[in-house]
């Protein structure tokens, strides 16, 4: 299986989901497109639509194409549907609209193709006509598509236009030559073109071009920029006449040529037509459930237009909010700050410089096996050395944690406060000044590791060891502190967090129109996202369309598709 055939079945199946959500949710308009979509998918069918003005002369180029008179020269009375045109024998089938308590056999008819103008006379009784006649060039898989002409006072023929896209794989875009510069074609091309299927531009009835007025040259530039400044790019643009097939300015060899290169393409067209079909579809249904909302949302904004100030009090709530946050915020963010700036202090202090670490020294020689103050000096005398030099170190030490680490770490606390003014200062003051640890003499000597040389490596290991644990001490307390104050600061801050959310509740009351407002846009918006979520990983290659400027065909053979479709004898 190709992957573009594994990439339809994928797509089907997620349609089919897509088709149960939206029929869930009370939408069978689409839900029957989707229907239609899943049917054409099954069939392998490619559909080439043909739409613009009843007066472009669409029906004609057709007939010519077909080479028969399969449509007649006014239009069909079928205001909201579609006459599709396939290869097969001579015969027209009539799809009746469903009628409450009608026999469902009575819905299609089969109508010879002399009578179909005359049997048509009530449009809005029939749904759909298709017609069948010897077509060789469609062969077994390919459709025309007849659209209901696009006319500026009737809306329901642009609607029925535009609600047959979805069966589309490539559009041809019909205009009569002295009216293509009109908005409603730009406008309604334009609005084709954001389906992403290919779409094809042909300018009829250039049999009315006249070179003295204006070279035909000069002419297609201006139809170029015309619609390069409304930002639509066709895929191509053929110029025609069904009157005068044979005119100089006529271009039948390439439109036939460009029809031939789309049919053998079919497989690909189909398969991204159904890609960017049931994405259409799928915003389409969601636009519509957002349309439902719409009552609901009307009386909101009429409430909210009462309100001369509901700008100020959304403004209001906006800085109160955000008020809010930043207060309730504070504690912790003070926290994080004062711990880190503690880290900061404690990682920078050095509690042993040299002359410390000198005082450590001489102590750790007195502890040192054998140790005695001079040759003949007792016992007694060498433990009051040991213990006079244990003061010295003890003193310097005690003086370098008190000056590098205590001090600047009350200082942080306290100097810390001095913007939050919700703390008093004397609470401030009482938590910092706890900040304390007691470094003993006799905690310094238990250090000690007596088993260890007492050269210059362990005193400077010694002095790593004590600067360290003392670090660590005093981490601990301030971490602890810390804490502390930001609890005191969350505690303190409970009446402002409690005025504000008051404030907050009484514009909740005047704004629940606008955040119910904004409650079903962001509803709308998740129901659409979700409904697409299934294709958007989805990438159906896009294929190499056709350039009919770039047809290498001969100008010697107009017509060529309208001859191919030309039947024999028996077949008439």
């Amino acid at each position: 299986m190709s992957n573009i055939a594994l990439l339809e079945e994928t797509i089907e199946e997620a349609i089919r989901k897509l088709l149960g959500k939206v029929l869930d949710a009370g939408d069978p308009e689409n839900g029957k497109k989707l229907e239609q979509l899943l049917q054409k998918s099954e069939s392998g069918n490619l559909y080439i639509a043909f739409c613009g003005h009843f007066s472009a002369g669409k029906s004609s180029l057709i007939n010519k194409l077909c080479g028969h008179q399969l449509l007649p020269s006014s239009p069909i009375p079928t205001s909201a549907n579609i006459v599709s045109i396939s290869n097969g024998e001579a015969v027209a089938k009539v799809v009746h609209r469903d009628v409450k308590g009608t026999d469902q056999s009575a819905k299609i008819q089969m109508v010879p193709l002399e009578e179909l103008a005359a049997y048509c006379k009530d449009g809005e009784a029939i749904e759909t006509i298709n017609l069948q006649y010897p077509i060789p060039f469609l062969g077994s898989n390919t459709a025309l598509l007849d659209t209901p002409g696009i006319d500026s006072t009737d809306d329901a023929h642009q609607l029925a236009t535009e609600s047959a896209l979805h069966l589309a794989d490539v559009v041809f875009y019909v205009m009569d030559y002295n009216h293509v510069q009109s908005e409603i074609n730009f406008a309604f091309t334009k609005k084709m073109k954001e389906w992403g299927k290919p779409l094809y531009l042909i300018i009829n009835q250039v049999d009315k071009h006249r070179d003295q007025e204006l070279s035909f040259s000069d002419y297609r530039t201006g139809v170029e920029e015309a619609f390069a400044n409304w930002h639509i790019q066709p895929d191509g643009i053929v110029y025609t006449s069904v009157k005068l097939p044979d005119h100089p300015h006529s271009e039948w060899n390439k439109l036939d040529w460009l029809l031939g290169r789309l049919i053998e393409e079919k497989v690909p067209l189909a398969a991204l037509s159904l890609e960017k079909s049931v994405k259409f579809l799928a915003d389409a249904h969601a636009l519509k459930i957002a349309e439902s909302n719409e009552p609901a949302k009307e009386e909101l904004r009429a409430r909210l237009a009462a309100d001369e100030g509901i700008e100020s009090a959304q403004q209001q709530w906006v800085e109160l909010n955000a008020t809010l946050a930043s207060t309730e915020a504070q504690p912790e963010e003070l926290r994080a700050a004062l711990r880190k700036e503690a880290a900061v202090i404690l990682d920078n202090a050095n509690i042993t410089p040299a002359v410390t670490r000198d005082l450590a020294h001489e102590y750790l020689q007195g502890r040192k096996p054998g140790f005695k103050v001079g040759l003949f000096a007792g016992a007694a005398k060498t433990a009051k050395e040991v213990e006079r030099r244990l003061g010295a170190f003890h003193l310097d030490f005690a003086g370098q944690v008190a000056a590098q680490i205590e001090r600047h770490l009350q200082q942080l606390l306290t100097k810390s406060m001095d913007e939050v003014t919700a703390v008093s200062a004397e609470q401030v003051r009482e938590i910092a000044e706890r900040l304390h640890i007691t470094v003993k003499p006799e905690w310094l000597a238990e250090q000690v590791n007596t088993a260890a040389g007492f050269g210059g490596d362990y005193t400077l290991n010694y002095s790593k060891q004590v600067a360290a644990e003392v670090k660590l001490l005093y981490r601990k307390q301030a971490f602890e502190l810390i804490d502390e104050l930001s609890a005191a600061l969350r505690a303190a801050q409970q009446p402002q967090l409690h005025g504000l959310r008051a404030q907050l509740d009484v514009l909740h009351g005047r704004l629940s129109s606008l955040r119910e407002l904004e409650r079903l846009a962001a509803a709308e918006a998740a129901y659409a996202a979700a409904l697409v979520a299934p294709f958007a990983a989805l990438r159906v290659p896009q294929p190499a369309l056709p350039d009919p400027a770039a047809a290498a065909v001969s100008a010697a053979a107009p017509g060529a598709a309208a001859a191919l479709a030309q039947p024999s004898d028996a077949a008439r």
